[in-house]
Parts: C-alpha cells; sequence; structure tokens
C-alpha cells in the first residue's frame, strides 16, 4: 500500500495508466447516466485502496472536470465533502495568494498529446518551471487600472512569477495541480482510530465528523467506524496544552476500553481545525497510526484497572544530578513536565515515552518519575517513587540517582 504525499500529480504519470480498465468504463457509464455522485464514489474507493494510483486520480479529476452545468443538472449532484476530500489533494490546484482552490482540466486535455492552450478567460494562470499559481481574482487585483481604453476592449491577463529562481517568467497556461499543503499524509490502512471531539455541549453526528475527517485525511464515508466522536466542554478547545491534555485523556479512555492499542498518544497526531469547514465549531481530530506490535485478541479483558499516579519528568544537565524543570521566577513546574493523570500501571511506561519525546528539543537525558495517587498537592520524596520510565524503556525501573 503506498503512502499518499498529497503532493502534486505530474503529466507524465497519467501516460503510465492502461487507456482502459474496470474503474474507467464503470465511471464513464455512470456519468453517461448523470450520476456524478456515485461516480465520484467509486473513484475515491478505488483511492482509498491505492492513494497514489495513476489511473484512479485520473479518473476522479475527469468527474470533477465536468461542466458546471452538467454538474447542477444532475440528479446526483457532487456534495461538498466529496470535492474535497483529501484523497482529491494531489489533483488540486492552489492559488499561491489567496489560497483559492480548484480542479483544472488542463491536466486531462493534455493526457494523449501535448497542446497548446490560449484561454481567453483563464480561472488561472501558472509558471510552467515551479507552478507559481494565481487565480482570475489576483490576476485582476494585479493589474493595473487603464483610463483610456475603450470599455469594450479586450481584457490582458498577465503576470509574472514571484519566485526570484525563475528569474520574472511569466505566467500561462496550462495550469496543473499544485497539490494541498493542509492535507496530513498517512496510509489509510495504517489508521487504528479517529478521535473527533468538538468545541461545545452538542455531540457532531457522524455525518458532520466525516465532513471534517475526510477533508484533511484520506478517508471516505465507508471508514466510519474508525471514528470515536467525542464533545469538549466550550472553551476548551482554545489552548495547546488544554488540546493535548484532552486528546491523552480520550486515547488513555479508548486504550482501557480496549479500543486502541497501549501507548496510542506516541502513535497520535493532533490536528487543530478552526469552525471546521462548515463554520460549526472548532474541532480537534487525533488520527492514531497503528501500533507495529500486535495485541492479543484477549487484550481487552487483561488491561488492569486504572489507577491514579503523579508523574515528574526529569532532566540530566551537562553537570550535575537530574534536575527538574521549573519556572525560575514563580517556582512552577514547567507546563506537561508535571501533573497527575489515570492511567492503568503496565501503560505507564508508554506515557513516560510519551513525555520524554514531547522534550527531545531539550537535547538532555530525560527520565519520568511517577508516584502512587495524587500528590501534586504534597511534597514528594525518593522513597515514594512508584517507578521510573527511562529514555527507550519499556517498562519501569526502581529510583537510582544515577543516569
Amino acid at each position: 500500500m503506498a503512502v499518499t504525499s498529497m503532493r502534486r500529480f505530474e503529466l507524465a504519470e497519467w501516460k503510465r495508466s492502461p487507456r482502459l480498465t474496470d474503474l474507467r468504463n464503470t465511471v464513464v457509464g455512470l456519468l453517461a447516466e448523470g450520476r456524478h455522485r456515485t461516480a465520484l464514489d467509486e473513484a475515491l474507493r478505488g483511492l482509498r485502496r491505492d492513494p497514489e494510483h495513476p489511473d484512479g486520480l485520473f479518473v476522479a479529476l475527469t468527474v470533477l472536470a465536468q461542466s458546471r452545468t452538467a454538474r447542477l443538472t444532475s440528479p446526483e449532484p457532487l456534495t461538498e465533502a466529496q470535492q474535497w476530500n483529501a484523497l482529491l489533494a494531489p489533483v488540486t490546484t492552489a492559488c499561491s495568494s489567496c489560497d483559492g482552490r480548484w480542479y483544472s482540466t488542463h491536466a486531462v486535455m493534455f493526457t494523449d498529446n501535448d497542446v497548446e492552450i490560449q484561454p481567453t478567460n483563464p480561472i488561472g494562470l501558472q509558471c510552467q518551471k515551479c507552478r507559481y499559481t494565481l487565480c482570475r481574482d489576483c490576476l485582476k487585483a494585479q493589474r493595473p487600472t487603464s483610463y483610456t481604453l475603450s470599455v469594450d476592449a479586450p481584457e490582458v491577463v498577465a503576470a509574472s512569477c514571484a519566485n526570484r529562481d525563475c528569474g520574472g517568467r511569466g505566467l500561462s497556461a496550462p495550469v496543473l495541480p499544485t497539490g494541498r499543503p493542509d492535507v496530513t499524509p498517512m496510509d489509510p490502512d495504517a489508521i487504528e482510530g479517529v478521535v473527533v471531539v468538538r468545541d461545545g455541549p452538542i455531540r457532531p453526528t457522524t455525518e458532520e465528523a466525516l465532513t471534517v475527517v475526510t477533508r484533511f485525511l484520506p478517508l471516505i464515508p465507508d471508514d466510519a467506524p474508525l471514528l470515536h466522536i467525542r464533545r469538549a466542554r466550550p472553551g476548551t478547545l482554545g489552548d495547546g496544552a488544554a488540546r493535548d491534555g484532552l486528546a491523552q485523556s480520550l486515547l488513555l479512555d479508548l486504550e482501557r476500553e480496549g479500543v486502541l492499542a497501549p501507548a496510542s498518544w506516541g502513535r497520535s497526531r493532533r490536528m487543530h481545525i478552526l469552525a471546521g469547514p462548515g463554520g460549526d465549531g472548532d474541532y480537534l481530530i487525533v488520527p492514531v497510526q497503528r501500533s507495529r506490535q500486535r495485541v492479543p485478541p484477549t487484550a481487552p479483558h487483561t488491561v488492569s484497572s486504572p489507577g491514579t499516579y503523579t508523574y515528574l519528568l526529569q532532566i540530566l544537565p551537562l553537570r550535575g544530578g537530574w534536575a527538574t524543570l521549573r519556572d525560575p521566577r514563580t517556582g512552577d513546574f514547567h507546563e506537561g513536565t508535571f501533573g497527575a493523570l489515570s492511567a492503568p500501571p503496565e501503560s505507564l511506561p508508554g506515557l513516560a515515552q510519551d513525555l520524554i519525546k514531547r522534550f527531545e528539543r531539550m537535547g538532555r537525558s530525560r527520565r519520568v518519575l511517577f508516584f502512587e495517587g495524587d500528590r501534586t498537592q504534597q511534597n514528594l520524596s525518593t522513597d515514594d517513587v512508584y517507578g521510573i520510565g527511562t529514555e527507550g524503556g519499556t517498562s519501569l525501573s526502581p529510583y537510582s540517582e544515577g543516569p
């Protein structure tokens, strides 16, 4: 299975695809019946199996390149969620100035033979060297206003590439895909689960969650069983540390339920999406990659009951013994290095690795001390250490002063 990079697609790659395939024949038949939505669904299912397959991308772009009239009068018009699915990122064209996006038909025109394009009212123009692109509105904004030309004089659209390496090269056609930088590259089959949280007391529906998830992750509605939808207290998603804390708590809950393999925090990414594509509220999307270690089927039944533990991250300076990260003015612990959590004891080594990785920028050896119970408001003693998670360790060790 290829891992999609969501990069721009190159014209030469179209020609590696066979002239006729089952997918092409199916989609052509559906388009002849005006069934645009079903046609794009078939293309997306093909891309879900192989995100970088040239034929799947070509067929999808063929559907998206249908005329606006054909799409509007179709008995099955395309949905917004379909049109901006993350699997279509490689064939998306984005304006380099305003980030406006569209699907250019020029790539389809160049499939068989090179043709010369001289558009009179282009939706955009592009540098043929680096693919710096400007949409129609940005091109017009750069054109100086003339007070001498006749009102019915033809408009001349022209602009130059803004990249220094191109030496002021003029923009022209064809306008080819540029890719989408906001899509998270990930192998769809490597996704173990996706936690979806919306800011506010109302839990999003599966359809609302899918609209957001499929826009930024290479998934389709068939992947709905992967979603774990939750709600959040209003304002919780406004702070990065609060989002991380919420995500970690939800992942631990799913681990205790046996839905996710242990140490899921280290395999996750946090994506904060402002106001969502539908403007219905901020979202936190947490995709989790599958663990490389196989979890036995009985794992959900053998997980211990969760306990409460206090954690303390320590750093080993170049000189001296282990030290804690504190604000020199207030004496408070650095955010994320000290706190309490609820987790089964067997998950503590994995949690220690997650904390250690978060502070790898320190460039020093790190370890995590665990204490039983919530000791955040009490004095800590080395005699009370439950165990130590060391860098790269898979189990807790007894307390020691040395590195």
